[in-house]
């Protein structure tokens, strides 16, 4: 019996069924035709929701990162950048599209505004930004411990606050 009443298939149904697949098969499985599988439907019905597979992973990708709170913006830079980047590792690890996080507006506007504040610069904020998430994804991937976690973190903060407040 299909999971899906007829004419009830809706963006969170198909949302709730990648998630489901990516758990279970890993985020390379989760293709249209499998979800369609998963959901026992035809293909072609998905595209009434979403254009392609990457929107549906970029809507993943919305969905995870929709319990990151942007700083306040009236903290010492390293305190947010700190925040919003455990924020963004617990994302990592619970959610199977974690690894579009780095494409999440929200997400990588905040994390700019961020070092913004600090005084970086458009492209080396940028970098900077990329790098720290980077790290946060690597560490919630390979399972590092908070400890660990929080140790090489406080080394990037060192590293990016020398680099920005050393003379060229």
């Amino acid at each position: 019996m299909s999971q899906v009443v007829r004419g009830r298939l809706s963006r969170e149904l198909i949302l709730d069924a990648a998630v489901t697949l990516a758990r279970r098969d890993g985020v390379g499985a989760v293709s249209m035709r499998r979800i369609a599988e998963e959901l026992d439907v035809w293909p072609m019905s998905l595209y009434r929701h979403f254009r392609d597979k990457d929107e549906l992973l970029d809507a993943l990708a919305e969905d995870a990162a929709r319990g990151i709170a942007a700083p306040a913006g009236d903290g010492p830079w390293r305190d947010e950048a700190r925040e919003l980047l455990r924020a963004a590792r617990r994302a990592f690890e619970r959610h199977p599209a974690g690894l579009r996080l780095h494409r999440e507006p929200r997400l990588h506007d905040a994390g700019l505004d961020v070092l913004a504040r600090a005084g970086f610069a458009g492209d080396e904020a940028a970098s900077a930004w990329a790098a720290l998430l980077a790290y946060a994804a690597g560490a919630a991937a390979t399972e590092a411990g908070a400890a660990d976690f929080e140790y090489g973190l406080e080394r990037l903060l060192d590293g990016l606050e020398a680099r920005h407040t050393s003379p060229p």
